[in-house]
């Protein structure tokens, strides 16, 4: 057959003479290796594909998926004691028809919160029982404050933290509280005008200044940390009108998993004052006698502070030093004294100290004598400061802390004294 010339010196369809030569020798200089490169590419197309099939059946989906009208939004739960000796479990559930903005127009208003409970022996079977009430899912992703029942607390809440740890969706960063003089269920059917579904009301109150607010992880890791002692906020009812409310003024606390006792007023300012310093906190004190005119008293409210704690180990004994410092400001001159001198700013100051410093011994008296029960959590500085001593004191630590000498001071540094130094209902001459 006839080459067709395309080019001088080129033929397309026939080999130039001598062509097949420089083809061989350059299949021949060709590395050994690419055609076996192909291949290897080749073999991890089946590996490649397996392995994205798995991940796309690992892929979340909606096949269980849950809309939020299948959904029984647990917003607080509460364990109590009853009477014959069964656990009672009450649960406040989130109605949305009820909650303001999900109302159709000329709709009937609902009330905000449907609360149930269900008595049993142990904590997942009362869980089935309420579940039977309810025609939608329980689900406890939204759950703000569990609470505690004292008569259940004063017995161990092992059982209950168990529950706890074990239920799926239990969220362990919402409040535990503990009740004083009442039960859970009668906290979790008292309403809280304040908010339109009370545990909301009961968290934002956790979550101030003016309490301790302890989530459960926080309560649990206090469980699991040798020397110390786990503290939650304590929940009580007032009367609100024609009916009862509730409030969160005091601290319960356990030694281990069982509740023995409660902070209140100054012993549970100067508890906040040494874990987290404690400002915005109001103390009064008595300057002098009372005046025709002033009760003799000044008030300071505290704006920063801070506490420091030291451990020692004498003569085979624990002993503690604890240091509490911070800056006030003068929110009430109720006496004669003229705060712009320095004098009688000093000696202000010094009341206040004294105060402070009293209310702290105290409180940490009634840790040490009347509860045993290491709150502060001195047993946990022993062992970052005197490691090795508390390798010998650790199991015995529970003995020792009643034994252990505290020693106490305080020091309150006026920084702002408000509008006015002098008192205001004072003629000039009254004024020292």
């Amino acid at each position: 057959m006839a080459c067709r010339s395309v080019q001088p010196g080129r033929h397309y369809g026939c080999p130039v003479p001598g062509s097949m030569g420089n083809h061989a020798k350059a299949a021949a200089a060709r590395p050994a290796g690419s055609g076996g490169a192909k291949s290897m590419r080749a073999g991890w197309k089946p590996f490649i594909i397996a392995i994205s099939t798995v991940c796309l059946c690992l892929l979340s989906g909606c096949w269980d998926r849950k809309e939020m009208d299948e959904l029984a939004l647990v917003m607080a739960s509460g364990v109590d004691l009853a009477e014959d000796g069964q656990i009672e479990v009450t649960l406040q559930i989130a109605i949305p028809t009820g909650i303001p903005g999900t109302l159709q127009s000329g709709g009937k208003e609902k009330k905000p919160v449907e609360v149930i409970s269900a008595k049993g022996e142990a904590g997942f079977e009362i869980i089935g029982k309420l579940q039977q009430q309810l025609s939608r899912r329980l689900f406890f992703g939204h759950r703000a404050v569990f609470v505690v029942g004292e008569t259940y607390a004063r017995n161990s809440i092992d059982q209950t933290l168990d529950v706890l740890i074990r239920l799926p969706d239990s969220r362990h960063n919402c409040y535990i509280l503990t009740t004083q003089g009442t039960t859970a269920k009668e906290v979790l059917t008292s309403p809280y005008h304040m908010e339109f579904i009370p545990a909301i009301g009961m968290k934002n109150i956790q979550s101030g200044d003016f309490s301790v607010g302890v989530k459960i992880d926080e309560f649990m890791a206090d469980l699991s940390i040798e020397g110390k002692m786990p503290v939650t906020g304590a929940i009580s009812l007032i009367r609100s009108g024609n009916e009862n409310t509730f409030q969160i003024d005091q601290a319960a606390i356990y030694r281990d998993t069982m509740l023995v006792g409660y902070l209140s007023g100054a012993e549970l300012k100067a508890y906040k004052m040494i874990m987290d310093g404690a400002h915005n906190l109001m103390v009064t004190v008595k300057v002098e006698s009372q005046h025709a005119k002033t009760k003799g008293t000044v008030s300071a409210e505290i704006l920063k502070g801070g506490s420091r704690v030291r451990t020692f180990w004498r003569n085979g004994m624990p002993q503690i030093e604890v240091f509490y410092h911070a800056t006030a400001r003068i929110t009430n001159n109720d006496s004669t004294l003229d705060l712009s001198k320095s004098n009688n700013l000093l000696r202000a100051e010094s009341e206040l100290s004294d105060e402070v410093q009293n209310a702290i011994e105290r409180m940490i008296d009634k840790l040490q004598h009347e509860f045993k029960a290491d709150a502060l959590g001195f047993g946990t500085l022993f062992h970052q400061q005197h490691p090795q001593v508390w390798k010998q004191l650790k199991s015995q630590w529970n003995d020792r802390y009643p034994e252990a000498r505290v020693d106490v001071k305080a020091r309150i540094r006026i920084e702002r004294m408000g509008r006015t130094e002098a008192p205001g209902p004072l003629e000039s001459e009254e004024v020292r």
